[in-house]
């Protein structure tokens, strides 16, 4: 899609957001390659916002992870010329980041289409639990958690970013709608039994209690992997319905949003209105 047409649609508050539904491998920069040639898909497909799922670069598991660390310096700046080559916003799933005490931060990125970095995010909740079908994960010894929670601008809408086990803390989503963010980016790799049980739910009801857009991306389903993750990467509405769903191979969906329907819903269901704030609230006490 050409520039110009990107700019006229950005007036009337549409835009296509591209799901980039990587298949990862044990190859870190096979990856991160693979990560730039999804992009540069879903920018051909026309997408303004290009999403990749969380730790994109390597399998979500703790020697991989750290492996992967030494090259995310890289993987950024290699994402950060790709967006500004295509003149796409990236949501650049996740990376591990040295947080300074020994363990790194579960990082995503923000990269807007001039190639800079413009707002990050550091998974807040770690996922310490033995689910139902394993695998059992104790994400604390390698991964620190973050503190700070925030949004950022964009041509249509204010929009966030949290990562995987952040979407089942609604009250994130509620400081979220507060600060007026409405449209919310889940780079996530829910395994299968957690994906099966709760990964689509839980998109959706966040886009119903955010009255605005949920993308959640998750990695493709690869067996040859310890950790095997559910894929099936999906985006919600405002009222809750399921706008694109991916399946479990690698691949690119771009599906065009409307910013004007979360006017239309938060007026008809006027939520934020309707809180009794003479008898309860949730409000943030960390870092903006």
């Amino acid at each position: 899609m050409e520039l110009q047409d990107r700019t006229r649609r950005s007036s009337d508050r549409r835009l296509s957001v591209g799901i980039c539904q990587l298949r990862q491998g044990y190859d870190v920069e096979a990856n991160i390659e693979r990560a730039c040639e999804l992009i540069g898909l879903a920018s051909g497909d026309g997408a303004d916002i290009c999403v990749l799922p969380e730790m994109f670069s390597t399998p979500y598991e703790p020697v991989s992870i750290r492996r992967a660390a030494a090259l995310s310096a890289s993987a950024l700046e290699r994402v950060c010329r790709k967006a500004s080559e295509l003149g796409v916003y990236v949501v650049a799933g996740s990376l591990p980041w040295p947080s300074g005490d020994g363990r790194l931060y579960n990082r995503a990125f923000v990269v807007d289409p001039k190639g800079e970095a413009v707002y990050h995010h550091d998974k807040i909740h770690l996922f310490d639990c033995a689910p139902c079908g394993g695998p059992n994960v104790r994400e604390s010894e390698t991964v620190a958690p973050g503190s700070s929670l925030g949004s950022f601008t964009t041509p249509w809408c204010r929009a966030s970013v949290i990562v995987c086990y952040d979407v089942r803390f609604v009250q994130l989503v509620q400081v979220l709608a507060d600060m007026g963010v409405r449209l919310l980016f889940v780079p996530a790799a829910f395994s299968s039994a957690t994906g099966e049980a709760h990964w689509e739910m839980l998109v959706r009801i966040r886009a119903l209690e955010l009255q605005g857009y949920v993308v959640g991306v998750q990695p493709a389903v690869n067996e040859d992997l310890a950790y095997v993750p559910w894929g099936r990467s999906v985006l919600a509405s405002p009222w809750g319905e399921v706008l694109a769903r991916a399946g479990t191979d690698e691949e690119v969906i771009v599906t065009e949003i409307d910013m004007t329907y979360t006017d239309e819903i938060r007026s008809r269901f006027p939520l934020l209105a309707h809180r009794r704030a003479d008898l309860y609230e949730t409000r943030w006490k960390g870092k903006g």
